[in-house]
Order: structure tokens, then C-alpha cells, then sequence
């Protein structure tokens, strides 16, 4: 900024010597365009500080979106817009300098009339450019707040989901819980029915059984109470060993499921590592030897032809020894394979043997349960026929 003011009083006249006179050029139109260059190079001066200006407005702007209550920062605004303002008007005040004294050196003095107009809608342009910078701002704040929103719409879609989600079940379990009060309303209603059908008859002629009979029923209805409860302990029994069995029966399939691809997976291998073996034995089977006959000049011709061919035959040779040692490598690797999936289809049938035990110790565990509650249902109404 003070190297602005400076330019802006050398612009208004004062000048030091030696920094608008080039080498001591006497000539009036060349001190005028050494004061025109200084004019153009403070306007690109306040030009490049308006603009910093605006950019340091622009993020002032953006923390004021995300804390609108900062009176630091609205203090802060205001001052960057009062010096773009200022600076802005420096910028005109040189721009109709510098056409004052262009068209002075040329002459039009035609010009001049027009050159506030231009000005002016120079300074227009700038002010609706900036207005155009903060609009923009308040859109991306406006824009950022929007899909905050948006979050918070979709987390509440996701809570009224989840909340729906607990009154159906909360709705489920008031429907159990009705059934289970109905049932026990009735079986109550059977209980008080054959305690009332037990009574004796001959109340009426045998008065001093009526303390006996009295406590008989009260013993009755202590040991129905007493049923009910074992009959909802039974019941929250059963409800546990069913879901453990429907969790050993979801572990036996998977295992199940474990095992098959396991087992076609052997499979595969053992299908490779026989064509392995044929290749193999293939290889290490002996080819017969090159047969050697002196019969005369035809025996010497071919003993010179098999000499010319011992090299290739031994390259042969050792290109079979070497896919001979790589195929028993890979053999070997095959095998390696096959009897850890092998170790792994023993763990996973071992693993489903005791699933299966567990299942079935489960199963007549029930069928114990279930006999011994039909067992002590029919109790009571044992001692109500031997009564």
C-alpha cells in the first residue's frame, strides 16, 4: 500500500528527480510519457491489490457462511470492501489521468467528453463483477448448507425406518404376549373347572369333610400354579433348544456345502496328478537305442549320419530329463496339495460327524423335555381320578 500512495503522488505531480526524466531528455512529451508509464504501471499496482483483495473478501466470505455470528469476521468484510472500494477509485481517478494525458499529447480533445462516460461504466463493471463474485460465495455457502440438509434428511429417513422397523416387532411381541395370556387364561379356566367338578357331592350330608376338602383344593390349585410355571419354563426351554438346533442345522449344511467343494476340488487334482503320472512314466519309459550295422559302405554311411545326429538326440535327451524334473516337482507340489485337502476334508467331516451328534443329543433332549412335560400335564389329572 505505500508503494501505491507513492505511485499515486508521483501520478498527481510530485515527482523526484531523476524518476520520470530518462537521461536528462529536455523534450515536454517525453517527461509526458514517462508520467504516463508511471501512471500504467501504478494502475497495474492497484490493479494486482484489488484483486487480492477480493480473493482474501471471497474466503472471508466463505468462513462467514460456516459462522455467521463472528463479528471479527463481518469487521474484517467490511474493511476489505471499503479498501477494494477505495482502490477502485484510484483505479478511475488514474485511468482519467492517463487519458488526459494521452489524448493532451495527440490532441483529441474530443475524447475527453467521453472518457467519464467509459469510466463510469468501467467502475459499473467492476462493482457488478463484485457483486457478482459475492452472489456466487452465498451460492456455494447456500449450496453447502443444502447438503447438510440433505444429510440430515436421509439420516431421519434412516431413524424413522429404524423406528418403524421396533414398532412392528414391538406390535408383534404385544401379539404373543396376548396369546400366551389367552392360553393361560384358559387353562386357568380348565384348572378352576375340574377343581370344581372334584368337590365332593356330600357336602351337604357330611359337613366335617369340609376343612379336608377345603385344603385338597387349595393343594390343587398350589400345584396347577406350580405346573404353569415348569410349563413356561419348558416352553422358553424348548424356544432355546430350537434355535440352537436351527443354528447346528445352518453349520451341518455349510460344512455340507464346505465338504463338496472340497471334495470335487480332490477331485481335480487327483484327475491331474493321474495325467500327471502317465506323462510321467511316459517319460521315463526307455527309447529304444539306435541299432548299429557294418554291412559294408552302407553300415559306415549310416554310422556317420548317427554321429552327426548324437548331438541333437542328447539335447533331446536333456530337454526330457528337464521337463522330467519339473514335472516330478510339480507332482510332488500336486500331492503336497492333495493331502492337505485331504487333512481338510477328515477336519470338515469330523466337524459335521459332531454337528450331527449335537444335533441328535438336541433332538432327544426335546423329545425328553416334551415327554416330561405331556407326563406332568397328565399328573394332576391322575390324582383327580384316584380322588
Amino acid at each position: 500500500e505505500n508503494v501505491s500512495a507513492d505511485l499515486f503522488s508521483i501520478g498527481h505531480g510530485e515527482f523526484p528527480s531523476g524518476s520520470i526524466h530518462g537521461e536528462g531528455t529536455p523534450l515536454a512529451s517525453g517527461k509526458t510519457m514517462d508520467h504516463v508509464d508511471l501512471l500504467r504501471e501504478q494502475l497495474k499496482i492497484l490493479s494486482g491489490e484489488v484483486a487480492f483483495n477480493k480473493s482474501a473478501l471471497k474466503r472471508l466470505t466463505e468462513e462467514a457462511g460456516r459462522s455467521p455470528k463472528n463479528e471479527k469476521i463481518q469487521m474484517e468484510m467490511k474493511k476489505k470492501t471499503d479498501e477494494i472500494k477505495g482502490k477502485q477509485k484510484q483505479i478511475a481517478s488514474l485511468e482519467r489521468e492517463i487519458a488526459h494525458a494521452t489524448l493532451g499529447t495527440q490532441g483529441k480533445v474530443d475524447k475527453l467528453e467521453l472518457s467519464p462516460s467509459y469510466h463510469e461504466l468501467l467502475e459499473q463493471l467492476n462493482d457488478k463483477s463484485f457483486e457478482l463474485e459475492v452472489k456466487a460465495a452465498d451460492n456455494r455457502v447456500i449450496q453447502d448448507q443444502l447438503n447438510e440438509k440433505i444429510g440430515e434428511c436421509m439420516e431421519l429417513q434412516a431413524e424413522v425406518t429404524h423406528l418403524k422397523e421396533q414398532l412392528s416387532q414391538a406390535l408383534e411381541a404385544k401379539d404373543l404376549l396376548s396369546n400366551s395370556m389367552t392360553q393361560n387364561n384358559r387353562v386357568n379356566h380348565e384348572v378352576e373347572h375340574h377343581a370344581d367338578q372334584y368337590v365332593p357331592r356330600e357336602i351337604s350330608s357330611e359337613p366335617q369333610q369340609k376343612p379336608q376338602q377345603s385344603v385338597e383344593i387349595n393343594e390343587l390349585k398350589q400345584r396347577v400354579s406350580e405346573l404353569i410355571e415348569i410349563k413356561a419354563q419348558l416352553e422358553d426351554r424348548n424356544q432355546k433348544l430350537l434355535e440352537e438346533s436351527t443354528y447346528a442345522k445352518g453349520l451341518a449344511s455349510a460344512a455340507g456345502v464346505e465338504l463338496k467343494a472340497l471334495s470335487e476340488e480332490v477331485t481335480k487334482l487327483m484327475n491331474q496328478n493321474e495325467k500327471l503320472a502317465t506323462e510321467l512314466s511316459s517319460l521315463r519309459s526307455p527309447t529304444p537305442a539306435p541299432r548299429r550295422v557294418s554291412n559294408g559302405p552302407r553300415g559306415t554311411r549310416r554310422e556317420s549320419m548317427s554321429r552327426r545326429h548324437e548331438p541333437a538326440s542328447r539335447r533331446d535327451t536333456n530337454a526330457s530329463h528337464e521337463r522330467e524334473k519339473a514335472l516330478e516337482t510339480m507332482l510332488m507340489e500336486k500331492e503336497q496339495k492333495e493331502a492337505e485337502l485331504q487333512r481338510k476334508v477328515e477336519e470338515s467331516k469330523q466337524k459335521e460327524a459332531f454337528l450331527e451328534s449335537e444335533l441328535a443329543n438336541m433332538w432327544v433332549l426335546v423329545a425328553k423335555l416334551k415327554k416330561s412335560q405331556g407326563y406332568d400335564h397328565e399328573d394332576p389329572e391322575a390324582k383327580h381320578d384316584g380322588s
